[in-house]
C-alpha cells in the first residue's frame, strides 16, 4: 500500500497572490488527504535513539540494529504497530497523537465518530512513519534553518493573537504545553526543510509551461476596478468565543475608535497608529492596508471605502457586527490585465506544488522501502485517500 500524504509545504502561495489575480482554484493532480503532523521526536523508535529533550535538533543517530523476528510487544509489554530499520512506533505513541487531535476537535466543538477515529489512527501512523524517516535525513544546515523558521513562525502567531495569554490558553485547551508546541513546530519546520532540499529543489518548470498556463485562460488575469484602503479596528466580539462583548466593554471600544479617528484628523500617521492600536491581526502589520473590490464587502464597508476621495479619511467611525472601524481611502486601482511578468513566479510556484503532490508520495514510498517498514498485527489499516 502506497504511503499517501499531502505535501508538507507551509505558506504555499504568498498573500499577495490573491490580490494579483493568480489562480487558487486549479484542480490538484491527486486527492489531498489531511496530513497529521505529529510530535514524533518524542515517540519511541529504535533503542538508543535520543528523545526531543536530549536531542532537540532532531539529528538522527546511526540506526540501531532491528530485531530479526517480528514482535508485537516491546520488552516492557507495550504493543508495537510499525517497525523497520532504526524505526519502531508503538500503539501508545499513536494514541497520544490521536488524543491530541481529539482534544483539538473538542476545542473546536466537533465530535469524531468511530469511523473518523479509525481513519485518524491509520493516517496518524502513516504520518508518524513518514516524519520519522524524513527526520533521519536531517543535516546541521537543515536543523539551523528549521530552528530559525519555527521560532519566527511561533513569534508571528503570538503577535497575531489578541494577547500572548489568549494564545497559550488556546494551546492548553488543545492539549499542548508551550514546550511540546514549540518542539512540534520545530519538527514541522525540519520536515519541510528536508523535503525542500530533497524534493522541491529538484523540480524544474520550463518557461514555456508558464507561458502556456498564462495563455490558457486570459480572463483570470483581468482585474476590475479596485481601491486600496486602510482600517483601524476595535473588536466588539470575543476573539475566542465569538460572542458579543458586554455593553460596558463595547462602549470602551467605541471610545477607542473615536479617539483613533480624532488622532488621525489631528495629523497622526494612519499606518503608524494602525500598527500601534488596531485589533485586526491580518492587516495591522501592513498599517491596516487592504485591497477592496466592489460587491465583495459589507454595505458599511462599501460606503466607507468608496465614498471618500483618494487620500482622504472617512469622517465617521463605522460600526459593523464585528466592531468599530476607522477607514482611510488610499488610492484607486483602475481595471487592467495583469502582465505575465507580474505573475510568472506565482505560476511557477503553483506548478511546482502540483508536481510535489506527485513526488512527495513517491519519496515517502522510497524511504519506507529503504527502511523495510512493516506494519505489525493489530496496527490500523493504512490511510486510503
Amino acid at each position: 500500500m502506497r504511503l499517501f500524504i499531502i505535501w508538507l509545504w507551509m505558506g504555499l502561495l504568498p498573500t499577495a497572490w490573491a490580490q494579483t489575480g493568480a489562480p487558487t482554484d486549479a484542480p490538484p493532480a491527486r486527492p489531498k488527504p489531511k496530513l497529521v503532523l505529529t510530535n514524533s521526536l518524542d515517540a519511541f523508535t529504535a533503542p538508543g535513539r535520543p528523545s526531543a529533550s536530549t536531542n532537540p535538533a532532531g539529528i538522527a543517530p546511526t540506526p540501531a540494529a532491528v530485531p530479526s523476528r517480528l514482535a508485537t510487544l516491546s520488552t516492557n509489554g507495550e504493543a508495537i504497530w510499525a517497525e523497520g530499520e532504526g524505526l519502531r512506533i508503538t500503539a501508545s505513541a499513536v494514541g497520544a497523537k490521536v488524543s491530541r487531535t481529539m482534544a483539538e476537535a473538542a476545542a473546536a466543538g466537533r465530535t469524531l465518530t468511530d469511523r473518523d477515529l479509525n481513519a485518524l489512527r491509520g493516517r496518524t501512523l502513516d504520518t508518524m512513519i513518514f516524519v520519522q524517516l524524513v527526520l533521519r535525513r536531517a543535516d546541521q544546515s537543515d536543523t539551523n534553518r528549521a530552528l530559525f523558521e519555527s521560532k519566527s513562525r511561533i513569534e508571528g502567531m503570538i503577535k497575531s493573537a489578541p494577547s500572548p495569554e489568549v494564545f497559550f490558553k488556546t494551546l492548553e485547551r488543545a492539549g499542548y504545553t508551550e514546550d511540546s508546541f514549540r518542539r512540534e513546530k520545530f519538527e514541522e519546520a525540519l520536515v519541510v526543510t528536508i523535503i525542500d532540499r530533497e524534493v522541491k529543489r529538484r523540480i524544474r518548470i520550463p518557461d514555456s509551461d508558464i507561458q502556456g498556463y498564462y495563455d490558457s485562460d486570459s480572463s483570470r488575469w483581468k482585474k476590475p476596478d479596485q481601491v486600496k484602503a486602510a482600517q483601524i479596528f476595535f473588536a466588539t466580539i470575543n476573539p475566542e468565543t465569538r460572542e458579543k462583548l458586554p455593553a460596558d466593554l463595547i462602549e470602551t471600544q467605541r471610545k477607542k475608535a473615536q479617539q483613533a479617528l480624532a488622532q488621525v484628523k489631528a495629523g497622526t500617521n494612519f499606518a503608524t497608529l494602525a500598527r500601534q492600536v488596531s485589533e485586526d491581526p491580518t492587516s495591522r502589520e501592513r498599517g491596516g492596508e487592504y485591497i477592496f473590490q466592489k460587491g465583495q464587502m459589507f454595505p458599511e464597508f462599501e460606503k466607507a471605502v468608496w465614498d471618500p476621495k483618494p487620500g482622504t479619511l472617512h469622517g465617521e467611525v463605522v460600526t459593523t457586527q464585528f466592531g468599530f472601524h476607522v477607514f482611510q481611502r488610499l488610492e484607486d486601482l483602475p481595471a487592467r490585465v495583469i502582465p505575465l511578468t507580474e505573475v510568472a513566479d506565482q505560476i511557477r510556484e503553483l506548478m511546482i506544488q502540483r508536481e510535489m503532490e506527485v513526488r512527495i508520495p513517491e519519496y515517502g514510498d522510497r524511504l519506507r522501502a529503504d527502511a523495510r517498514v512493516r506494519l505489525l498485527p493489530g496496527a490500523p489499516q493504512p490511510f486510503q485517500p
